[in-house]
């Protein structure tokens, strides 16, 4: 790393360290099981999901093994354990999702399958209850586990945006270290410092109507520089803080710092990469929104717009001359409304996103990539919590790479909430010039995924 990386890193934690002491952790659980006040030293307007546990009803016993198939988890609250320790400021949550995709057709070896699961573990502790702190501070550690089959994108049909949730090429376990944070609500809860292991696209350039899509490449953070530069997503983290002032529900702004290198992501570290390997750098981030309708707790549809740009200082390869080169930048845009409810309460309609992203074409494969869809929660009045979304993105690869144009992913799901604790999600994809490749036959994913929370 060079002297301005260290600089910059060493003040971030500088300034963390001086703070005063005061998730869903799966991005695929559906968002309904999180309830921030069930954790209810939260502060209603800097809450970060991460740094909170699932929701926990009282009183389920065993869940499913007391008969309540209704519970939000499949275990229940453990006879009552679950209950005691939540009340005395300590929870957990594990959940599991597994993921079926083929190409039945295209792509560079058509007739081909894979079968992933990812199993996360969160244990969720809130000083302010422990030791009966004045702040409202909290700490977070996490576990992920992915098995399964090599992928389909990078063994069989050769394109850019992943069609799965992993994208290793062999089949192996991946035990790794995901969180291990903290965080400290400040200024009487307008403002809110985190800083440990964390994950960037939890906080930046996230969108979690994005979260409907299987494709990897929208789900979550459908941005350029998600795909070209180390920008962790889930589960990769690394160490970094990130300050938000967020003084009320219209708008917020947050700036944070990351520690990035080029081998972000190597199953083979595990997530314990605690060192500064060769070539990081810093990942500088700052991003600003705002909400509306019922978001911003006034009358209308709800829905929220941000902007955002960040500067990366770790080594990247030109793709221009094949040299090093210590930086790279990109900006994004991002927003999400309703546009249609059938009730009163929005829990039911239709929402419609965006988003839109540019990189320099110097270092970075993705120069501007757009992404969007439609979502219809509750359609049929039967299944109120259940999704209908088609969503889409397209890539434009760097002008470096003359081989190289444009891909384009289009997707269609339906995610049924079959119990509060289940989900089921058939998926279809069609994906046109894998890898912005002519040579590469355009494909046809199909598959689904399943989700439970334990």
């Amino acid at each position: 790393m060079n002297r301005k990386g260290l600089f910059a890193f060493g003040l971030a934690a500088i300034l963390a360290a001086a703070a005063p002491a005061s998730a869903e952790i799966n991005p695929w659980i559906q968002s309904e099981l999180y309830n921030p006040s069930k954790w209810d030293s939260a502060g209603p307007q800097t809450d970060t999901h991460w740094l909170h546990p699932g929701a926990l009803k009282f009183g389920q016993k065993w869940g499913w093994f007391s008969g309540n198939l209704q519970s939000p988890n499949v275990t229940g609250s453990w006879g009552g354990l679950r209950d005691r320790l939540e009340l005395q400021g300590v929870a957990f949550s594990s959940a599991l999702v597994g993921q079926f995709a083929a190409n039945p057709a295209g792509g560079q070896i058509p007739g081909k399958a894979s079968w992933l699961n990812d199993w996360s573990f969160g244990m969720f502790v809130d000083f302010r209850r422990v030791l009966g702190s004045a702040y409202r501070t909290y700490f977070t550690a996490s576990f992920d586990v992915t098995t399964g089959s090599p992928s389909l994108t990078p063994s069989y049909v050769g394109n850019f945006f992943p069609v799965q949730l992993s994208n290793s090429t062999y089949p192996q376990s991946q035990p790794r270290l995901v969180h291990a944070a903290f965080g400290t609500q400040l200024f009487d809860n307008t403002s809110e410092l985190a800083f440990g292991r964390m994950i960037t696209g939890e906080d930046f350039a996230f969108i979690s109507r994005a979260c409907t899509s299987l494709n990897q490449a929208i789900c979550a953070n459908p941005i350029a520089g998600a795909r070209d530069i180390s920008f962790p997503t889930y589960p990769n983290a690394v160490w970094g803080g990130r300050f938000k002032v967020k003084p009320g529900e219209r708008w917020y702004a947050h700036a944070g710092a990351y520690l990035v290198y080029p081998t972000l992501g190597d199953p083979a570290l595990h997530g314990v990469e605690f060192g500064a390997p060769d070539g990081s750098g810093v990942l500088a981030i700052g991003e600003a929104g705002f909400n509306v309708g019922t978001r911003a707790g006034v009358t209308g549809l709800p829905g929220t717009y941000k902007a955002g740009f960040y500067y990366d200082t770790e080594t990247l390869t030109n793709l221009s001359t094949g040299a090093n080169q210590r930086s790279t930048w990109g900006m994004y845009a991002i927003g999400e409304q309703m546009i249609y409810s059938a009730n009163d309460s929005h829990s039911k309609g239709l929402w419609t996103w965006l988003s839109l992203s540019y990189a320099p074409p110097d270092v970075n494969e993705v120069t501007f990539m757009a992404a969007g869809g439609l979502s219809y929660v509750g359609l049929l009045p039967s299944r109120p919590n259940d999704t209908l979304s088609v969503v889409g993105a397209v890539g434009r690869f760097s002008e470096y790479l003359s081989s190289q144009g444009s891909e384009v992913v289009i997707e269609l799901n339906y995610r049924a909430q079959i119990l509060p604790s289940v989900f089921v999600q058939p998926d279809i994809q069609y994906i046109v010039n894998p890898d912005g490749k002519f040579t590469i036959a355009d494909a046809l994913v199909i598959g689904f995924a399943v989700g439970v929370t334990f």
